[in-house]
């Protein structure tokens, strides 16, 4: 994993991305020692694995997504060939494009490279000049797709902090904050971040969302022991469901808890689907 780290970092800003799905049976702090220790700096999920259909024939598996959205590998070996491969087929980072027109090649470059505020200025003057039909068509999907990636971010900041998903409402305005700064009527990112902080919900919340993190990993646990044991798989599924509802009603004023409760009430669907069994 450490060569995930460091190829993040070899080719920085050039289009290549790295998630882990962390799916052993440990408990959140030995996961986020783990982390550390290994000193990784991309993303590591911890929950959601098996929902997105990524069924590895075994561990540790690495999927490289190539630049046409699609598995182009899956396996312990060769992903690295295989991802410097898709690499190498990014012209433009992050815009899409093998190819723009000469005049937009500064403003692709800067878009490649996360500078969207330099880029929407770039891409605008040449929408704006006499530059024939078709080099100005391009610069106006670009300067259209760098506002429209810039008016989800805002709008992604705005649902989570209703939603009470504070941490993922200060990623947002980070996100605004490192690559889209120099904007016209952009709001202050600094202060944004400074003013979630600041609301009286905030810690209590963040606290309850870590806790709820670490109960999901915790109540997963004894299904590791359990095996092909009917008994005890019916017995970590009830006991799941009602420490699932014990963190919900003990939580109720936090907006963890309908997350909770959801989850609540898909583990007492598996439930009588086992005890039919």
């Amino acid at each position: 994993m450490r060569r995930f780290t460091e190829l993040e970092q070899e080719h920085a800003g050039k289009g290549i991305h790295f998630v882990s799905a962390y799916v052993q049976f440990q408990s959140l702090e030995t996961i986020e020692k783990s982390v550390a220790d290994l000193k990784l700096t991309h993303p590591v999920a911890l929950d959601g694995f098996f929902d997105s259909r990524f069924t590895a024939p075994l561990l540790c598996c690495v999927w490289v997504i190539g630049v046409d959205g699609k598995i182009v590998h899956a396996a312990q070996e060769g992903w690295e060939e295989a991802a410097l491969t898709e690499l190498k087929k990014v012209k433009y980072p992050r815009l899409g494009l093998r190819r723009v027109y000469s005049p937009l090649e500064p403003a692709a470059d800067a878009f490649g490279a996360a500078r969207y505020a330099e880029a929407h200025k770039l891409a605008s003057a040449i929408a704006d000049s006499d530059e024939a039909d078709k080099v100005i068509e391009q610069a106006e999907e670009l300067v259209a797709r760098i506002e429209e990636m810039r008016d989800t971010l805002r709008k992604r900041a705005e649902v989570h902090e209703i939603c009470g998903r504070y941490e993922l409402a200060i990623a947002c305005w980070s996100e605004l904050a490192a690559h889209f700064k120099g904007f016209e009527d952009e709001p202050d990112t600094e202060n944004e971040i400074a003013r979630i902080k600041a609301l009286e919900d905030y810690e209590p919340e963040m606290k309850a969302r870590r806790a709820y993190v670490a109960l999901r990993l915790q109540i997963w646990l004894p299904f590791e022991s359990a095996g092909n044991d009917g008994k005890k798989t019916i017995e970590a599924a009830r006991n799941a469901a009602e420490a699932l509802k014990k963190f919900a009603e003990d939580n109720k004023e936090r907006a963890v808890a309908a997350s909770a409760r959801d989850f609540q009430a898909q583990y007492e669907a598996w439930l009588k689907e086992l005890e039919g069994d």
